[in-house]
């Protein structure tokens, strides 16, 4: 008797470990990433924060607006429920027991694919130019989507589903890169609070220790297809023709896999068998692709579902997950490219400085071919000429910094990036301007060059002592 309550008692302990499994993606996966943008009156807006082990997150009125910049790969994840996904959040540090919001970055390739190691406040998509101390949204592309309560204490921090329902927000993904925005307390009280990055997470032994990841209450299936093609919410033309997968392996050697694949352009419902999509395009196959039953309609999302029947388990149906793909146009993407660093002279000519700015732009071709239109946006004015080319060479007559902006458009959307061009009086100042510059310890009279000028300074004060005993 004793021995069947054991049995009793563990059966109930793996149901409830069962109960609670869960998927979970962090920064530190695929294209993650995570940073911190400041709004500084000490700092001022335009200071990099990328790879740092924590992320501070703030808002004292007038004196600091420090905002989280979080980014989540969900391909892994695709396909999955994602109602009563949560948050997570390890603090280092929590000076006070506070509500954050919490923004969602519109759905946007160029604005989703922010370089966590060179954007600021000034770049960072969402975000407006604002007073030092204060920031500003751009609500054309942040979306409040809730709150989040955060205690004061260190340790592990979970979102609230009902204050931060971030599923439909998950849903409307359609790039696999998902951007949250984290805005500290908003009484501007300056309480201050420390958030483990991925970076963090690597460097610490402590296995609590997280980066910031989102969780899905979902138990994995190990008879899942994979391999969906196209893959989660890739664009596509509508001449495809048909999806693939990869089946999983039968639970034992000599046993069958077999298919059901539903397809279609509805919002699935997963309480009908057939997910109330329009199309049956198999039933029981053993085959890995399908037909699609007719042309792809342009600017369409498109869903369908594997379900997999193990031979083994003849009464058992699999549930598949909601893959999709769509038709939508894909705006075009726009590199610059690195600040340059030249000076006048540097090609010959002394009274100018030329700089070649040299961008990549693709895009998928629709829905008309692109334009593009540089402009200057700060610096003393020159003449961009023409300025409706890709790549366009600029010439300066005088020093300082100057940025351009490069905006290409498919005609329904437009993207942009900026470069930096720093033009200096000579090679030397060039040299100097570029960050991370380091003298030579022998160049006396700082111009760069170790030589006879050097020396006899060095030779005029040789044997010179400034000892309390000299010989």
């Amino acid at each position: 008797m004793r021995k069947h309550i054991w049995f009793a008692i563990l059966f109930l302990c793996l149901l409830g470990l069962a109960s609670q499994a869960e998927m979970a993606v962090s920064t530190a996966d695929g294209n993650g990433a995570d940073t911190y943008v400041g709004n500084d009156s000490t700092k001022g807006p335009n200071n990099n924060y990328g790879g740092s082990t924590t992320m501070d997150i703030r808002w004292y009125t007038g004196v600091r607006a420090h905002i989280g910049y979080v980014r989540f790969d969900i391909t892994e994840i695709g396909g999955v429920d994602p109602t009563d996904a949560q948050l997570q959040l390890y603090l280092t540090q929590s000076q006070g027991s506070r509500g954050w919001d919490i923004y969602g970055l519109k759905d946007n390739y160029a604005d989703d694919t922010w370089d966590e190691m060179s954007i600021t406040y000034n770049t960072a998509p969402g975000m407006v130019p604002a007073e030092l101390g204060y920031y500003d949204i751009d609500e054309t592309k942040l979306t409040k989507l809730g709150s989040m309560f955060i205690k004061a204490q260190t340790g592990l921090h979970t979102s609230d589903p009902t204050a931060l329902p971030l599923g439909s927000f998950l849903k409307e993904d359609t790039n696999n890169l998902v951007t949250l925005v984290l805005i500290g307390p908003a009484d501007g009280s300056g309480k201050q609070y420390y958030v483990l990055t991925k970076e963090g997470e690597a460097g610490s032994t402590d296995p609590n220790k997280v980066a910031p990841r989102l969780v899905l209450p979902v138990e994995p299936d190990p008879f899942w297809v994979s391999n969906p093609n196209p893959a989660m919410n890739n664009s596509v033309l509508e001449t495809l023709g048909q999806v693939c997968w990869t089946n999983p392996e039968p639970s034992a050697p000599g046993e069958l896999i077999t298919c059901d694949v539903y397809f279609g352009s509805r919002d699935p419902n997963v309480n009908e068998p057939d997910y109330g999509l329009e199309y049956t395009l198999a039933t029981g196959t053993t085959e890995t692709c399908v037909s699609l039953p007719s042309v792809l309609e342009p600017m369409t999302r498109y869903y369908w579902v594997v379900d997999v029947h193990n031979s083994t388990e003849p009464n058992i149906v699999h549930r598949g997950r909601i893959w999709s793909f769509n038709t939508f146009n894909v705006g075009p993407s726009v590199e610059v490219g690195p600040t340059q660093y030249v000076w006048l002279g540097h090609l010959g000519d002394p009274a100018t400085a030329t700089a070649v700015l040299d961008a990549t732009v693709t895009d998928d071709g629709r829905p008309e071919p692109l334009t593009y239109l540089w402009e200057q946006v700060s610096g003393p004015e020159v003449t961009i000429s023409p300025n409706d080319m890709e790549d366009v060479t600029v010439v300066f007559t005088e020093p300082g910094t100057y940025v351009f902006r490069l905006t290409a458009s498919d005609g329904m959307i437009s993207t942009s990036d900026t470069v930096t061009v720093v033009v200096s009086a000579d090679a030397c100042s060039a040299a100097k301007s570029v960050p991370g510059y380091k003298a030579n310890s022998m160049d006396f009279n700082s111009d760069c060059l170790v030589d006879l000028n050097d020396f006899v300074r060095l030779a005029s004060q040789w044997l010179a002592c400034t000892s309390l005993q000299c010989p």
